[in-house]
């Protein structure tokens, strides 16, 4: 799913060969230092949902009290599933494992298809401002 997600976001070109293994290990120390859990909904044994709930102190948020932010990630519905509210099922429910983790702040990067949602829920646009070099994608290819 989380593969999809880069791809549809438009994204996918720029995942390295080696993340699937990247990603995995990665999950698995934040899900044993219990920095990190997600959310699922499964039907017929398959997962058609998710959301991932994210326990973050980068710079310069680390210096503030309380240092450690709520980040959701890794909210996607199969195609199939879509429409049925399985993105704010999810959402919701790890909004709640982060406020249980003692977070005061949550932070997200929205699709444009899922900022009505996101606002919905709360969420504000924040003083964040992205700058995007232009890739060169012959130098990219050579660097992977």
């Amino acid at each position: 799913m989380k593969f999809a997600m880069f791809v549809e976001s438009g994204r996918g070109h720029l995942l390295p060969r080696n993340a699937r293994t990247m990603i995995c290990e990665d999950y698995e120390s934040m899900y044993s230092t219990q920095l990190a859990t997600h959310f699922l909904v499964r039907r017929e044994g398959v997962v058609v949902a998710c959301a991932g709930a994210f326990l973050k102190s980068d710079l310069p948020y680390r210096y503030y009290s309380p240092s450690m932010y709520g980040f959701i990630g890794d909210v996607y519905t199969v195609p199939a599933a879509r429409g049925a509210g399985l993105a704010l099922l999810l959402s919701n429910a790890a909004l709640a494992w982060l406020q249980s983790k003692g977070v005061r702040s949550v932070r997200l990067l929205a699709s444009e298809f899922a900022r009505p949602m996101c606002a919905a829920m709360g969420f504000k646009p924040s003083d964040q401002m992205v700058l995007h070099f232009a890739v060169d994608s012959e130098r990219l290819a050579s660097t992977t």
